[in-house]
């Protein structure tokens, strides 16, 4: 009886873990294509600022770069984040099939 009290509590988690993947998996596909927009805008931007053309005195130049710096910074953090969700997300996915529990319908396979 222990066993079976042991399966269903591991089977309760897995779906609690994928009900929360799941929202992480919402959230990444909504902002995956405003992420690729920052990133193209900050790439905008360093190309701007690495014209010659571009009027600033040093100090400003420098504000600008390390604004830039920043946010690229805080771009690899997400970018982390973003990873860590997908490596976490494979993982309960073979815990589920080790589970005998099919992720699409929450119940069992075969």
């Amino acid at each position: 009886m222990s066993k079976l009290r042991s399966f269903l509590e591991a089977l309760r988690e897995v779906r609690a873990q994928g009900a929360r993947i799941s929202t992480v998996e919402r959230e990444l596909i909504r902002i995956a294509p405003q992420l690729a927009a920052l990133e193209e805008r900050v790439e905008d931007l360093r190309a701007r600022l690495d014209d010659p053309a571009f009027e600033a005195d040093d100090e400003q130049r420098g504000q600008a770069r390390s604004l830039v710096d920043e946010v690229r910074a805080e771009h690899a953090k997400v970018r982390a984040r973003i990873s860590a969700a997908v490596v976490f997300e494979e993982r309960l996915r073979v815990l589920e099939t080790r589970a005998g529990i099919d992720s699409t319908t929450d119940g069992p396979t075969g």
